[in-house]
């Protein structure tokens, strides 16, 4: 009759797998965290630098040729300008890493903007094998509206 009301007792070999599984688990837990961190700031790097050089782009699609204007009236870009507005507001930008590889495009209707980040990893620097630098591209169009 004491044998049904007290529990029964587990093997000595079942105590000890959940005193293995729990570390292993957290460190599971602990390394996803830790790309999801890294991977979020990649996101959130090439989020801010396609913000950053589409209101580039669109500053420098409004850099008309204004002599161009007087002459015949024809909208065009005035590219040199176009060029320089695009490069001062990535300077003036605050973004999380250099510029690489900026690649401005003009035409007398379009400014076509290509660039990357450069983002640096919190955790996975860490990691054998894994770079401490990962980089965020983008690719932005503006267009004169006639």
């Amino acid at each position: 009759m004491l044998g049904t009301i007290l529990p029964r007792r587990r093997a000595a070999t079942e105590r000890a797998t959940t005193l293995v599984l729990v570390p292993a688990m957290m460190l599971v837990l602990i390394a996803l965290a830790a790309v999801a961190v890294d991977l979020t700031a990649v996101h959130m790097a090439q989020r801010s630098l396609y913000r950053v050089a589409s209101a580039a782009a669109d500053d420098a699609a409004g850099m008309l040729d204004t002599r161009r204007i007087q002459i015949d009236g024809a909208l065009r870009i005035d590219c040199r300008a176009a060029r320089r507005v695009v490069i001062a507001r990535l300077r003036a930008a605050d973004l999380p890493g250099p510029v690489l590889d900026l690649t401005v495009t003009c035409t007398d209707d379009m400014v076509d903007i290509r660039a990357r980040v450069a983002v640096p990893h919190m955790f996975m620097g860490a990691v054998p094998g894994a770079p401490d630098i990962d980089d965020a591209p983008i690719s932005v169009r503006a267009r004169v509206d006639r």
